[in-house]
């Protein structure tokens, strides 16, 4: 059994046989890199894309957060310490009480949407 195994090893065909198999693997090696590469130049995109649509959104949403902010009557005085908080913190204060900063802009929208109806 052994012997069959070095005579395979050693059979004039062996050599080419086994270097054809090596530049087979070799290209598919090279086709997989490739592919790999590409794959990761995509992705690094959308990921980027995404970062920035994150950031534009976050942005958008701390102006909102300001806006309501300052719609809102002035801040009681256990609230002042909070004023330089985090945009979390400041956003649960906001949802906790519901100030009145939401319902005005809620107001105005509708007026606005109102008014704009009736010009069409």
């Amino acid at each position: 059994m052994l012997r069959r195994f070095f005579l395979a090893f050693t059979h004039p065909v062996a050599g080419p046989l086994g270097f054809g198999l090596a530049v087979i693997m070799c290209a598919l090696l090279v086709a997989t890199s490739m592919t790999a590469t590409r794959t990761e130049a995509t992705l690094r995109a959308r990921i980027n894309q995404l970062a920035a649509q994150d950031a534009r959104t976050g942005a958008l949403l701390r102006a909102r957060l300001v806006s309501c902010e300052r719609v809102a009557p002035g801040p009681a005085p256990q609230d002042r310490l909070t004023t330089s908080a985090s945009v979390d913190a400041r956003a649960q204060r906001l949802a906790g009480r519901e100030p009145q900063g939401f319902d005005v802009c809620a107001r105005m929208e509708s007026a606005d949407r109102a008014v704009l109806e009736t010009l069409r």
